[in-house]
């Protein structure tokens, strides 16, 4: 596993989706090295968004344990109209569910690079805004070269950023989670999975808060 330099002692977080197949949770949670998993909500296929065959099923799954969970989804879009069908299927994926991360999103698809970094965080930044309009703690992912290269992140500021970067050095740009390693090994899953270190307590900022139930509002 990657090693890391992170002085603050962080929670660790898990992040799965469909390729991790069925988990046996029991054994995520009696390794006692998991403090909160994000779950894919939604992924991508031709630029169409879909719900994630795993993501009810692995929230049910730890919901009913008292795992704490968040959640995020792939975004493609880079028009409005984009974004609003990305945001109408995550609204009915989300409907009636409870996290205690946040929700974010995943902004690292090569296909978004067809806009400039201003215009791609301004997608962004409308996403973002209608997560925080329905009650969840938004944040943005993505990696480092994508962060420098891709996208004005000055424009993201009130997000908390979510960044994966794999060199074993804390990473010196702002974040709230820290993506890692991808290699790394959680009983209870077959092969390996993503890692990060959540800097901040976020079930306890969501419970002093109130944020993390979904508002349709």
């Amino acid at each position: 596993m990657t090693q890391k330099d992170c002085k603050t002692p962080p929670l660790t977080v898990l992040d799965v989706s469909r390729w991790q197949g069925r988990i046996d949770w029991d054994a995520v949670q009696r390794s006692g090295k998991i403090d909160g998993v994000m779950l894919r909500v939604l992924g991508s296929k031709n630029g169409k968004s879909y719900l994630d065959p795993m993501f009810e099923e692995n929230y049910a799954a730890c919901t009913s344990r008292g795992i704490p969970v968040g959640g995020y989804y792939y975004t493609c879009a880079v028009t409005p109209r984009q974004t609003a069908e990305e945001l109408a299927a995550l609204r009915a994926a989300l409907e009636g569910k409870t996290f205690q991360y946040p929700l974010a999103i995943d902004v690292e698809s090569a296909g978004l690079r067809v806009l400039a970094p201003e215009a791609l965080a301004a997608r962004v930044a409308e996403a973002a805004a209608q997560l925080e309009a329905w009650n969840l703690y938004a944040m943005v992912y993505t990696y480092t070269n994508f962060a420098d290269t891709a996208l004005a992140m000055d424009a993201l500021t009130a997000y908390d950023l979510w960044l994966a970067d794999y060199r074993g050095k804390c990473p010196t740009r702002p974040h709230g989670m820290w993506q890692y390693t991808s290699k790394g090994r959680v009983a209870g899953i077959d092969g390996p999975v993503d890692l990060s270190d959540a800097a901040k307590d976020y079930p306890a900022i969501c419970k002093r808060t109130g944020l993390g139930t979904f508002q349709a509002g």
